[in-house]
């Protein structure tokens, strides 16, 4: 694969994960200015996550008759189209639908990106260039983040979103002429492949620890921006996006998984470490002060990084049959929690 084809796919996901998280730090912008509740807010967040919950295992029954040159072209300029609609619009029902639209899109676009670098990369290459790809959607995570926080007090909100909504537009015109090709990915998963897959103890286990954590995780990701308005202080974006910086950490940690790993000498005590660690952290909310709650979100990315890449390279190591769909549904049971964490505190907070 030309190297700048590569590079190609890494943008699309950093762009795709501006897409995705963009609107998380702001939301409580959303509730004052849309005058909503704090669960209406939230829902800018869970209307992208939902519909990655169920794409692993419903979108290969129809992904994979076109092209991923083709889906990729239609998927980002989709996103396109719609975050410069959404930069434009004011009613909350018509942003929210908009963020449902392009919940539905994500996973084409995603599975596309993947699908991409894995058919078309050397075969002594390909491991390393989907962990690469990894990385980069962690680092889009943060870009996303704090790029939207500091351009809304800057310029206001909708900026971000209509320069984003043009890069996306010159992106999917740009992957139109890339010179490789091939057919998506996918897995069509029965009922028998889920017992299958589930009959195998630690499978339900990863799966079930990999739910929880992520719930977690963005519940905290989600409402830590109303929590810094309710210790007093006005809104900054840039403030709040800084907040995510512990993000990044995660670059780290998922390049020396198997350092950690070793380290433990068991996958499933690192993975139980990740999250003892994940849980003492959260008691560092207790404290109304900035610099605490920095550090307390750092150290809640390492907990929440140990178990997700621990969990997730373990899960492959040990996938001796069905490894497609076990990775399929421990990518639905990442996003239900996640899709579910990213609301459901909005009904106790």
């Amino acid at each position: 694969m030309a190297r700048a084809n590569l590079y190609l796919m890494y943008v699309a996901a950093i762009l795709a994960m501006c897409v995705m998280y963009a609107t998380q730090p702001i939301q409580p912008l959303f509730e004052k200015m849309l005058e909503i509740s704090r669960f209406q807010a939230s829902l800018f967040t869970t209307s992208f996550l939902a519909p990655l919950a169920v794409a692993s295992i419903v979108y290969g029954y129809f992904l994979e008759k076109f092209s991923i040159k083709n889906v990729l072209f239609y998927a980002f300029l989709s996103f396109g189209i719609l975050e410069i609609l959404f930069a434009l619009s004011s009613g909350y029902y018509l942003l929210i639908f908009i963020r449902g639209i392009q919940g539905f899109i994500a996973p084409a676009a995603l599975t596309g990106i993947m699908s991409y670098i894995a058919q078309n990369s050397p075969s002594g290459e390909v491991g390393q260039n989907i962990g690469r790809y990894v990385w980069v959607t962690i680092i889009g995570g943060f870009i996303a983040r704090f790029l939207s926080g500091l351009f809304t007090d800057i310029f206001g909100w909708r900026f971000f979103f209509f320069a984003l909504g043009i890069s996306l537009l010159m992106l999917a015109f740009a992957i139109q002429k890339i010179s490789q090709d091939g057919s998506i990915n996918s897995i069509k998963p029965t009922l028998h492949d889920a017992k299958e897959v589930f009959k195998i103890k630690h499978n339900f286990y990863i799966c079930a620890s990999i739910f929880f954590v992520f719930f977690s995780f963005q519940a905290i990701l989600s409402f830590v921006p109303f929590y810094m308005m309710s210790l007093g202080e006005n809104f900054s974006g840039s403030k709040t996006g800084m907040m995510y910086l512990g993000y990044v950490v995660g670059v780290l940690i998922a390049f020396n998984v198997k350092n950690i790993v070793k380290f433990f000498k068991n996958p499933f005590l690192a993975v139980l470490i990740g999250i003892v660690i994940f849980i003492l952290s959260i008691f560092m909310f207790w404290y109304d002060s900035y610099i605490v709650l920095f550090t307390a979100m750092v150290v809640v990315c390492i907990g929440n990084f140990i178990a997700h890449s621990v969990t997730s390279s373990t899960i492959n190591a040990r996938a001796k049959q069905y490894k497609a769909m076990t990775n399929g549904f421990y990518v639905s049971f990442y996003y239900t929690g996640g899709a579910l964490g990213s609301f459901a505190p909005s009904f106790i907070y």
